[in-house]
């Protein structure tokens, strides 16, 4: 049996990530941070919103984060694993079965439920370790986290555990990415209240955050002891309503290359289904870029790409692993040009908003959904 040889070439497809731009993102944020008091948490959930973790964890410290903010457990151990030592932050609940692992790697734990709670004392206890973990007040988003109502009862059975160390406490709102003021300064107000009235039996809580990227931008008088940007800190705002308060920087581009380029004659179908019928003589270009690369089917016959800086429409479904697109209107197109699928080129640019605009999403998704096989080249 052969052993099998180490690739020395890569794919045409690749996911290019701008360390700078996303650097430059951490600074205006610091900067908001530091206006306000504030502590700073880079939000690099979900494998840095498809960015990678790693070296996006370590340029988010570079450029002046103060902790890092993760959902997983296995996201928070990579980081520790490859030399992070700042505070990392288990967004989510975690299973009970990970809290020796969460323990062990010094990760910061969520809390909200009294069994986690008692999980994570007795793993610190057996660890020989104090564990440090926030608390979670559900305000609203009907998620994770204590009712405020049962705070009290709550804090009165757990707090004293010797185990855990309540370093913060804290809540996300539920509606203000949609510009509900409304409803998220009641949600703040009941998230304040719940927090004097803990006070007032004795349960302190040194860090109070309840802020993330929307409240970041836009609400200086809720940012509290710490903000949690996420989404921006890749250059998107959470909502074009935001955009003229502050310039980012978007920081992935998607790009490939044209595998081959077929002339078909009129009446042709394309693709699976043949729902696209050729209406000429048209050139049609072969892309290995699919819904299994992350890239939306739901694009098919509708999403663009760039080609010599002209827009060229998506021809027919998008497969697995391969899409087609129209050059009919572009001169010159060979085999081996380069293709943007997101980003710019010759003066034109296609953001992760206009493809999340086009599928009916959010660019949260367009971003994270990219897929690993997808090689990320850091720039």
């Amino acid at each position: 049996m052969t052993k099998p040889t180490l690739l020395t070439t890569r794919g045409p497809t690749v996911a290019e990530v701008n360390l700078r731009a996303f650097r430059d993102n951490v600074d205006v944020f610091k900067t908001i941070a530091t206006d306000s008091g504030s502590q700073l948490m880079a939000v690099i959930k979900t494998n840095a919103y498809g960015h990678g973790v790693v070296p996006i964890g370590h340029a988010a410290i570079e450029a002046g984060a103060d902790r890092l903010g993760v959902t997983t457990v296995e996201e928070g151990v990579l980081l520790r694993e490859n030399g992070i030592d700042v505070p990392i932050h288990l967004l989510s609940s975690t299973n009970t079965s990970q809290v020796a692992d969460a323990v062990a790697y010094d990760l910061t734990i969520s809390v909200s439920s009294q069994e986690l709670a008692v999980a994570v004392h007795a793993a610190a206890l057996k660890q020989g370790k104090t564990a440090t973990v926030h608390l979670k007040l559900d305000t609203g988003l009907h998620r994770f986290g204590i009712a405020p109502e049962n705070a009290w009862d709550f804090c009165r059975s757990c707090y004293h555990l010797t185990g855990l160390y309540w370093e913060g406490i804290y809540t996300h709102f539920s509606s203000a990415d949609e510009g509900d003021w409304t409803t998220t300064e009641q949600q703040f107000t009941l998230f304040m209240d719940t927090i004097l009235d803990l006070n007032e039996g004795g349960y302190n809580f040194p860090i109070k955050h309840a802020g993330a990227s929307t409240i970041a931008i836009e609400r200086n008088d809720m940012h509290l002891d710490m903000i949690r940007p996420g989404i921006a800190l890749f250059g998107y705002t959470p909502e074009i309503r935001q955009q003229n308060k502050l310039t980012l920087k978007p920081v992935m581009a998607l790009k490939s290359n044209i595998l081959l380029v077929r002339e078909l004659p009129p009446n042709t179908p394309v693709g699976y289904g043949g729902n696209y019928v050729t209406s000429g003589d048209e050139k049609i270009a072969i892309v290995p870029v699919g819904h299994g690369d992350g890239y939306k089917r739901v694009l098919s016959n509708k999403g663009e790409v760039l080609v010599h800086g002209q827009r060229a429409r998506i021809a027919g479904e998008i497969s697995l692993d391969q899409m087609m697109i129209d050059v009919t209107h572009i001169n010159d197109v060979r085999n081996g040009d380069e293709v943007v699928l997101m980003g710019e080129q010759g003066g034109d640019a296609i953001s992760a908003r206009d493809i999340a605009d086009k599928v009916g999403s959010i660019v949260d998704e367009v971003l994270a959904s990219l897929m690993e096989r997808v090689p990320r080249v850091y720039k």
